[in-house]
């Protein structure tokens, strides 16, 4: 397995970005990967793509078809992780591993090595790890770190969210923008790693750790409002605005505690069912850009519109090699 040097520059190592999407929000609570997308970056360019569908063997929750569009019919017959491994293999080793959040994907990776009797850091090498929200929170602060946001702050426009791949290119992009100001790939990698703070691994520093997705995480940071999308108990889109409080187990089922302002009472919300959270600043932001006068009103439903990622979904065909190697000529 080849060496990472710390003073080599970033042209010179290779990287495997990697973005996973998941039947709920905690791999502690059993949830699996639905679809991973992976890119491989080599001399500052994107030299191989890969995407997949994977069968969970487990029911996704309604939040997540809401917010990604992969629905249970999408994920049935197709492989397992442990049937995709070998190929994913092949894109990461040798690599620092780079995500959005990428602890929260790690989380989900460590279980899923786990649970084919791999060790995630005897196949992938004891490689440094990269966080596009830890290099982001140290320049911009905490909170409104979100991909989609992030990427529009740094001048990345996507056009399709929360699907596993795309969201790989674009944290690409953010990656490559984030490094720009302060060297790009000419930048050695122990300056980068100084960028997010110090070194990460492949193993979390705290093996009790819990992780949630980047919104719910920051939600409960920083105890303010937000505005929250919510499947009612008919499966229709609400939005209200909520202070987030803590998450509880009960009843086999993660359960967020919140103040609600419409209520202006503590309730209690099902996180399966919870499809987003939105910073209110954002929420008036993107109001002011929307040719539509009516504004969000907390607790109203939503007028069916489906999420960008269900009207344009990357979702792939069973049984077709996803690994698709890129141009040489292609620049980040």
């Amino acid at each position: 397995m080849s060496t990472i040097s710390l003073i080599q520059p970033l042209r010179e190592v290779s990287f495997a970005f990697v973005d996973v999407e998941t039947t709920g929000a905690s791999a502690d609570f059993g949830h699996r990967i639905i679809e991973i997308g992976i890119a491989r970056i080599e001399g500052g360019r994107v030299v191989a793509e890969y995407e997949h569908l994977l069968d969970p063997q487990r029911k996704i929750s309604a939040g997540v078809t809401a917010f990604t569009g992969i629905t249970q019919a999408m994920v049935m017959g197709q492989p397992t992780f442990a049937d995709e491994l070998p190929r994913m293999l092949d894109l990461m080793r040798g690599c620092v591993v780079v995500g959005h959040n990428v602890r929260f994907d790690l989380g989900f990776l460590r279980k899923e090595f786990r649970r084919c009797r791999q060790d995630i850091v005897t196949c992938l090498g004891d490689h440094p790890v990269m966080d596009t929200v830890r290099i982001a929170r140290r320049r911009f602060g905490r909170g409104g770190n979100g991909l989609q946001v992030l990427s529009r702050r740094l001048g990345v426009y996507p056009t399709v969210a929360h699907r596993a791949l795309p969201d790989v290119q674009t944290t690409v992009s953010v990656f490559d923008r984030l490094m720009e100001p302060i060297g790009g790939w000419n930048l050695p990698l122990c300056d980068a790693l100084l960028a997010q703070g110090g070194r990460m691994g492949l193993l979390p520093i705290n093996p009790r750790e819990s992780l949630l997705p980047l919104e719910l995480e920051e939600a409960l940071e920083q105890r303010r409002p937000v505005m929250m999308e919510y499947l009612d108990g008919n499966d229709a889109r609400t939005h209200r605005v909520v202070e987030p409080r803590t998450i509880r187990r009960r009843k086999g089922e993660l359960m967020l505690i919140a103040h609600c302002h419409l209520r202006q009472a503590q309730r209690t919300f099902k996180l399966e069912r919870i499809v987003q959270f939105t910073r209110l600043e954002e929420t008036v932001a993107a109001e002011s850009q929307d040719a539509r006068p009516e504004p969000v009103n907390a607790d109203r439903q939503s007028d069916g519109a489906k999420p960008q990622a269900m009207s344009e979904p990357a979702s792939v065909a069973p049984g077709v090699d996803q690994i698709r190697p890129v141009a040489p000529d292609a620049a980040i």
